[in-house]
């Protein structure tokens, strides 16, 4: 199976290089995704090794930050001029193949560089048709660099386990609960918020699923009415109909998200806009993103979920457990 390579420079975008081969190593089970600090054995020539390397991918992902275009060497000298720079080596090498495809990534809010600005035998990455990947939307933008991915490669992934549009009728099987153990830690880079949800006992009192309440339309747990959040905080254990658990953490207008879905583990993270709780959340490795509204009693929040990658939306409830 053909991999992917993933050039970067280390002072420019080490870390984004390293958290987008962590997803797609994740997401892309069984494609070899070659990085060089990962990939190298101490004592092989880099050179020969990027050479292999891109002689069994099929896409080169040029991830681009900032300074990638402006990074100078000990002597003052742009590192891009110069023949023998890794970074334009790889770049050049896969451009030069017709059976790879070359596709800049920008992070940290860089900006594609022109032809000027590049070697002449970079120009051509001048040309290509750029993604951007933002922290703040990180889950989405990936999913769909995942997707261009997995058809580049020929790549077809499992199909996602299904979602139900509608809650299901009471009458619960025995609930779904959390594996024992310590919950991770959360952190938001640039919000500093960080989270410690700790001790979550798997013995705790059974949850018994319940169906939500009917809604009314233009009632405010109405999905298509937004809002105003009630003073009274989310954090908490809640609940879905189909029996799956659920803890809420807030800190302000941020919320942490996490537990154990019917269709596997949940966690995500979520912030109060204009009303509404909005919420980035994967389960089972997959990303959603869901809107969801509190009803007056603080009791019930519901909405409505979206898969970025299918299109495929549908209900969401979610009941406090008092």
């Amino acid at each position: 199976m053909q991999g992917v390579f993933i050039s970067y420079r280390r002072q420019d975008s080490q870390s984004a290089a390293g958290r987008l081969a962590d997803h797609l190593k994740e997401h892309m089970r069984g494609v070899p995704i070659f990085r060089d600090v990962e990939t190298i054995e101490p004592g092989v020539d880099f050179v020969e090794a990027i050479g292999r390397a891109l002689e069994s991918c099929g896409v080169l992902l040029a991830v681009i930050g900032p300074r990638w275009a402006n990074l100078a060497d000990g002597a003052g000298r742009r590192r891009l001029d110069d023949p023998n720079d890794y970074t334009r080596l790889e770049i050049a090498t896969a451009l030069a193949r017709q059976d790879v495809r070359v596709i800049p990534v920008l992070v940290e809010g860089a900006q594609m560089p022109g032809g000027d600005d590049l070697p002449e035998n970079l120009k051509p990455l001048s040309r290509r048709n750029a993604i951007e990947l933002t922290d703040k939307r990180w889950e989405y933008d990936v999913s769909q660099l995942v997707e261009t991915l997995n058809k580049a490669l020929d790549v077809h992934p499992e199909p996602r386990p299904p979602i139900p549009s509608t809650p299901p009728k009471p009458a619960p099987p025995e609930p779904l609960r959390p594996a024992s153990g310590t919950w991770k830690k959360w952190a938001w880079g640039a919000g500093a918020l960080v989270v410690m949800i700790a001790a979550y006992n798997a013995e705790e009192e059974a949850i018994e699923p319940v169906a939500p309440p009917p809604v009314a339309p233009g009632t405010l747990a109405d999905p298509g009415q937004p809002v105003a959040m009630a003073p009274a905080s989310l954090s908490g254990a809640w609940r879905d109909a189909e029996g799956g658990n659920y803890r809420l953490v807030q800190q302000g207008d941020q919320i942490a998200f996490q537990g154990l879905s019917p269709h596997g583990p949940a966690q995500g993270r979520g912030m109060l806009r204009g009303g509404q709780l909005v919420l980035e959340y994967a389960i089972g490795g997959y990303p959603y993103q869901a809107a969801l509204n509190l009803s007056p009693d603080g009791l019930i929040l519901a909405g409505q979920y979206h898969d970025p990658a299918t299109g495929e939306s549908g209900q969401v409830y979610l009941q406090r457990v008092q």
